[in-house]
C-alpha cells in the first residue's frame, strides 16, 4: 500500500472518465493488478462501493466545516427591543468558547461560531439560520424572542440541525410548535405562570386585573397561563405590538387605571418593558394600583436607575445571579465569578441558560463521541443534570428542562447596581411543570 503523502505518478489502465472520483492511493493500487485480473475488477467494485458509503453518506450528519473546528451558529438579538438580553447572551457564549478551546476543545476540535443579528424578527431569522446550514454548521442556538424560536425550530427540524433554544418562554416552543431537534433548556410560561399565580392568590385573590400584553406567542400564553391559575379569564387586556413606540405603553397604562386595576399584569419583556415602567413612573402608576406584575424579570430590565424600574414589582426568574450564593450552588458562583472577571459585569438568565447550553451540547458529544444530531438528540432526552443551579431534567417527550422557579420582588434599596432582586421563594418542578395530560405533545419520529 501507498503510504500517506507519498507521492504516485498514475498511468495505469483505471483511466476512463471517472478515474478522478477514485482516491490517487486506491487508483495506484489499482494498478497494481494487471488490466485481465479477475481480481482487479472485483477490487474496482467492492472500492468503488466503499468510496460511495464514505463520500455520499457520512459527511452529511458527523461534521461541520472542517474536522478541526465545531462550528455553531448564533442567531441572537444585537439590535431592537431585546438587544441587552442578547449581547448578555454573546458573552456568555464566548466565555464557554474560552473555557471549552483552552482545555482542548470538544472531542479536540476547537468551537467556531457563526454571528448573525436576530433582530427579534422571525424572518430575519430564518434567512440567519438558512446561511447558517449553508456553512454546514454543526448546531444553532441563541434568541431571545419565542416567535423566533419557532421559526427556527421549524427550520432546523426541516433540515435536520439540532437547534438549541435559549432566552424564549412562550408555551408553544415545548408545546404545540414542539420539534425533535429542538430543545429548551429555561422554564416556560406555564412554569412561570403557576409560581406567581401561587402568590398572588394568597395575595390579591378576588381583586381587579388589567393585562398589558405583547402581541405575539409568548405574550399570549403567558397572558392566558396566568390568567388560568389566577382565575382572571375575564379580566381586560390590552395588546401591544413588538417594540413599539413608548407612548404607546402610556396608553395602555392609562386605560388600566381608568378601569380601577389593582393589579396591573405587564407581560413584557426587554425595552418594551423599561419602556412601560418609565411610563407607570411618570404618571404615578404604582400608587394607584395595589401590585405591578412582570411575568418575566430579567437583570437588564432592572439595572441603569436607581431604585431600579422594577422596584416592589413582582416577577418569576428562571436564574439570577445571586440564586447560586443563596442556595450553595457552587458551580453556578463558578459561572458568576468567571463571567464577572471576563466582562465586568454580572450575568443575565439569559446569559446562564446561553452557556448551559453550550456544555450540554459539549456533554452530549463527548457521551456519544459523535457530532451526529440523530445521536446526540436520545443521549439529552430525559437526561438529569446539575449545573448553575440545583438539578435539572430534559423531558424526553417534549424536549422541556424541568426545574426550580424562583419568585422574585424588584428592590427599592439595592447595595450595588446589579442587587436588583430580592428572592421570595422557590417552588420545584414537580409542582409547577405541565403534565403529559396538560401538554400532550408528540414530536417527530428521529430521522
Amino acid at each position: 500500500m501507498y503510504a500517506v503523502g507519498k507521492v504516485c505518478n498514475y498511468t495505469g489502465p483505471f483511466s476512463n472518465r471517472n478515474r478522478d472520483f477514485i482516491p490517487l492511493t486506491i487508483r495506484c493500487y489499482l494498478d497494481s493488478y494487471s488490466v485481465s485480473s479477475t481480481r482487479y475488477f472485483f477490487a474496482i467494485n467492492v472500492l468503488v462501493l466503499m468510496v460511495l458509503i464514505c463520500f455520499l453518506i457520512l459527511p452529511c450528519s458527523s461534521r461541520g466545516a472542517t474536522d478541526a473546528e465545531v462550528l455553531i451558529g448564533l442567531n441572537i438579538p444585537l439590535t431592537g427591543p431585546y438587544a441587552l438580553q442578547g449581547k448578555d447572551q454573546l458573552k456568555a457564549y464566548k466565555l464557554a468558547q474560552e473555557q471549552i478551546n483552552a482545555r482542548g476543545g470538544i472531542l479536540g476540535r476547537k468551537i467556531r461560531y457563526l454571528y448573525a443579528d436576530s433582530k427579534s424578527n422571525p424572518k430575519v431569522s430564518v434567512e440567519n439560520v438558512k446561511k447558517f446550514i449553508a456553512q454546514n454548521v454543526d448546531m444553532v442556538t441563541g434568541g431571545s424572542s419565542s416567535g423566533v424560536a419557532i421559526a427556527v425550530s421549524r427550520l432546523c427540524q426541516k433540515e435536520k440541525k439540532l437547534f438549541l433554544a435559549t432566552l424564549t418562554y412562550s408555551n408553544d416552543v415545548t408545546g404545540k410548535d414542539a420539534h425533535r431537534y429542538t430543545f429548551r433548556e429555561t422554564y416556560n410560561a406555564w412554569m412561570a405562570a403557576k409560581a406567581l399565580a401561587t402568590y398572588l392568590n394568597e395575595k390579591f385573590s378576588g381583586m381587579r386585573y388589567f393585562y398589558i400584553t405583547a402581541d405575539y406567542t409568548w405574550g399570549w400564553t403567558t397572558r392566558d397561563s396566568i390568567k388560568k391559575f389566577t382565575k382572571t379569564e375575564s379580566a381586560p387586556d390590552k395588546l401591544v405590538p413588538l417594540g413599539s413606540s413608548r407612548p404607546l405603553y402610556g396608553k395602555a397604562i392609562k386605560e388600566a387605571l381608568k378601569a380601577g386595576t389593582d393589579v396591573l399584569v405587564l407581560v413584557l419583556f426587554g425595552r418594551d418593558m423599561i419602556y412601560a415602567m418609565q411610563e407607570c413612573l411618570e404618571i404615578g402608576c404604582q400608587n394607584q394600583v395595589r401590585q405591578i406584575v412582570v411575568p418575566n424579570l430579567e437583570l437588564h430590565m432592572a439595572i441603569g436607575k436607581n431604585p431600579p424600574y422594577t422596584a416592589d414589582v413582582i416577577g418569576a426568574v428562571p436564574w439570577y445571579w445571586e440564586i447560586p450564593y443563596l442556595y450553595g450552588f457552587e458551580r453556578g458562583k463558578r459561572f458568576v465569578e468567571d463571567y464577572k472577571k471576563r466582562w465586568g459585569k454580572m450575568p443575565g438568565s439569559g446569559g446562564a441558560t446561553a452557556y448551559t447550553n453550550i456544555m450540554l451540547y459539549k456533554w452530549a458529544v463527548e457521551r456519544t463521541r459523535s457530532f451526529d444530531p440523530k445521536k446526540i438528540i436520545p443521549t439529552l432526552e430525559n437526561f438529569s443534570f446539575t449545573l448553575l443551579k440545583d438539578r435539572e431534567t430534559i423531558r424526553g417527550y417534549d424536549h422541556q428542562t424541568l426545574q426550580t422557579v424562583y419568585l422574585v420582588r424588584g428592590k427599592s434599596k439595592c447595595k450595588n447596581m446589579w442587587d436588583v432582586f430580592e428572592v421570595l421563594r422557590s417552588f420545584p418542578a414537580d409542582f409547577v411543570a405541565p403534565t403529559p395530560e396538560e401538554n400532550p405533545v408528540r414530536l417527530e419520529p428521529l430521522e
